[in-house]
């Protein structure tokens, strides 16, 4: 299930590839690119990501968030933790580190944490590059790859300060410090400002409650999507650039459903299960229904607040979102709200 994927060679002068999972490394190898390469793969759009915490304590605690999805058993998720994270501490014994970094949101949090280490690192990286591939990173065309290499550039010091500023507002408490990054030049890191604002529609929505995602979800099986195993492409669909995987997205479906004044209902020969990682989806799965509870039509139309009748709590970034600190986000004047009270 989940687990950190590298290729060590330990040549003498080996330049290493930092990408954001297995996909992306075996394209790279498909090309011909030479090196190590090493997956950053983590959904740091979910769960906690606290400030003030070193990598490996940062770690920990992305592992016991990645087993309490149930998408790796705890020792398996530290240990693939453990291996990423020992191979980062030893990147000054490569003649090069090179960091590829594609336009979708997941890519962005993964480079502001790779910059944020490398510039707290003692260590002198001198041949520290990065590519910013203007395209899904692994399903692009792999004849490209070499001329994407052969275009990569020294990461600035202009870089590495943003990638600092940026971690650092994204492990905040409160959303302030996002907020008012992105309302800065970034250009410097060209798919960031991007990223953040739809960061930013991950937060509860003033008025309903719900996410982005949640919204599209329930909108999509309103537009006649019955069938759940046609929910999550369908969803997809309406994202500009593809930043979710199946795991992140069937985690909200089950919290729709599992409320406890749920939003969807789903009928089928067994109680909802989110579907198995391979072969998707199986044949009980194919069979389930979906369609909106009173109350999801109602959240649905904005007539009522979600969050009234099923407080919650769940964490982005450095932000622990519960009744007690209710933040919004307000799509049409692009601000954040708190308690309906005090915009930002």
């Amino acid at each position: 299930m989940y687990s950190c994927t590298f290729y060590i060679s330990f040549q003498e002068n080996a330049v290493l590839h930092i990408v954001n999972g297995d996909c992306a490394i075996q394209a790279l190898k498909d090309s011909g690119i030479e090196g190590d390469f090493l997956s950053w793969l983590d959904v740091l759009h979910d769960g906690p990501v606290p400030e003030g915490l070193s990598l490996e304590e940062l770690s920990e605690v992305r592992a016991e968030f990645i087993a309490d999805c149930d998408w790796a058993v705890l020792e398996k998720a530290k240990n693939a933790f453990q291996k990423r994270d020992i191979v980062f501490r030893k990147c000054h014994e490569y003649d090069e580190v090179v960091l590829w970094n594609s336009f979708e949101l997941f890519d962005q949090l993964h480079i502001m944490q790779l910059l944020d280490g490398f510039a707290q690192a003692k260590d002198n990286f001198q041949h520290l590059s990065v590519i910013f591939f203007d395209d899904y990173l692994g399903s692009g065309s792999i004849e490209s790859l070499p001329q994407w290499f052969e275009k990569r550039e020294l990461v600035s010091k202009k870089q590495l300060v943003l990638g600092q500023l940026g971690w650092k507002s994204f492990t905040a408490q409160t959303p302030e410090l996002m907020f008012e990054l992105a309302q800065q030049d970034t250009s410097v890191l060209p798919f960031l400002q991007s990223g953040l604002l739809r960061l930013f529609e991950e937060f509860p929505a003033e008025g309903c409650g719900l996410t982005r995602t949640e919204h599209c979800i329930l909108d999509k099986v309103r537009g006649g999507v019955s069938k759940l195993a046609r929910l999550f492409s369908a969803v997809q669909a309406e994202e500009p650039v593809h930043f979710m995987g199946d795991w992140s997205f069937w985690k909200r479906v089950r919290g729709l459903v599992e409320a406890p004044q749920p939003l969807l209902e789903v009928e089928g020969d067994v109680p909802f299960y989110e579907p198995p990682k391979t072969p998707f989806p199986d044949q009980v799965f194919q069979k389930f229904e979906v369609g909106l509870t009173g109350l999801g039509i109602e959240v649905l139309d904005n007539v009522v607040d979600w969050h009234t009748h099923n407080p919650r709590t769940f964490w982005i970034g450095g932000i622990h979102l519960h009744p007690g600190n209710d933040w919004r986000w307000n799509a049409e004047r692009g601000k954040f709200i708190i308690n309906e009270l005090s915009p930002l």
